[in-house]
């Protein structure tokens, strides 16, 4: 003799049970990252379009064989800007730079210097929401 019916329904009813937690399971994690995607998203967007910053001047020192840049800026916009985690291109080039405060607060003023030798540069700072400025240099 083999199984009987209802050993063999038991074992059926209980493998689809099973089979369709994992399912349930796997798409309430889905739908969770899903979610957290969309809002991180929508943060950064909101990050991004609440980012302004006015550049009010730049200075040129010398420095031994080059020249110390430093470049004023201020906030204008209402979101706290890391400068820490901003870059700074110079003709397109990621340079090293130094900032005066590791947060530029909206409405503050705050600068980031550089060491390059003469000539005329652009100048991108890449802040930390995407949002970016560009100035020229004559050094």
């Amino acid at each position: 003799m083999g199984f009987s019916y209802v050993a063999a329904v038991a074992i059926l009813l209980s493998s689809s049970l099973i089979f369709f937690g994992i399912i349930y399971s796997d798409y309430v994690h889905s739908e969770t990252q899903l979610s957290n995607a969309q809002n991180d998203q929508n943060r950064q967007m909101y990050d991004y379009i609440n980012s302004k910053v006015k550049i009010t001047g730049y200075d040129v020192s010398p420095y031994n064989s080059v020249y110390n840049v430093t470049i004023n800026m201020t906030n204008t916009g209402s979101i706290s800007l890391d400068l820490m985690n901003s870059n700074l291109l110079l003709n397109g080039s990621l340079e090293n730079f130094s900032y005066s405060a590791e947060y530029l607060l909206p409405m503050a003023n705050g600068s980031v210097s550089f060491q390059t030798t003469a000539g005329n540069y652009q100048v991108e700072i890449a802040f930390n929401t995407g949002y970016n400025v560009i100035t020229e240099v004559k050094v």
